[in-house]
């Protein structure tokens, strides 16, 4: 059976990666991540979080994440990997530079009749709407699909613009749920593919 893993203190809240297609970008390249990878993909992931939810999460929280604690909440969930199922993959710009990363893995309420999850989507400001997040979740798709997990479920704020990219890309809402972070209560949606082959046949 696989673990559920929490990747508390960050809920799974993909940022809006573009609602632009952008074409294959120059420059960029998407490839598996490594536990070599945690500090980097912690940078993303707390430099994001700061940018994104700054109208949404008080600012001396956001202020208070820690790049070293996230690292190590990373590393723990790549050494457990096996145990959860949980795999990532990051963009990289031209000087190898990690700009964005994105997660998936077994879906993990139970509560829903989709396979797999595509649990965190996260890209730097400075590189939104280039095509990347379109990169980043065909990727995931792939190795879900690849794992036999051939339907994908996540979870996003209600009031987060990437409702709008997950539209684009075929997401229905499927559900819907109350969570506090940082003292305020937020409403998230659940966004589904039945099936991973429209994501997978989109043009990049």
């Amino acid at each position: 059976m696989k673990k559920q893993t929490n990747f508390s203190p960050f809920p799974t809240l993909p940022l809006p990666p573009s609602l632009n297609n952008g074409g294959n970008q120059p420059g960029f390249s998407i490839r598996s991540a490594t536990i070599d990878d945690a500090p980097a993909i912690a940078r993303v992931n707390v430099d994001t979080w700061r940018t994104a939810y700054r109208n949404i999460i008080p600012a001396a929280f956001l202020a208070n994440l820690s790049y070293e604690a996230r690292a190590n909440n990373w590393r723990e969930i790549f050494l457990d990997a096996k145990n959860t199922g949980v795999f990532a993959c990051v963009a990289e710009n031209e000087s190898g530079k990690i700009i964005g990363f994105a997660a998936g893995c077994p879906e993990r309420t139970g509560k829903y009749d989709y396979r797999g999850e595509l649990s965190a989507i996260y890209i730097l400001e400075a590189y939104q709407r280039q095509g990347i997040g379109r990169k980043l979740v065909r990727e995931v798709a792939t190795k879900l699909a690849e794992s036999n997990l051939n339907s994908m479920l996540l979870w996003v704020l209600e009031d987060n613009s990437a409702c709008k990219f997950y539209e684009a890309l075929g997401g229905e809402i499927v559900g819907d749920r109350e969570t506090v972070r940082a003292g305020i209560l937020l409403k998230e949606l659940a966004y589904g593919w039945r099936e991973l082959s429209g994501v997978l046949s989109f043009e990049l």
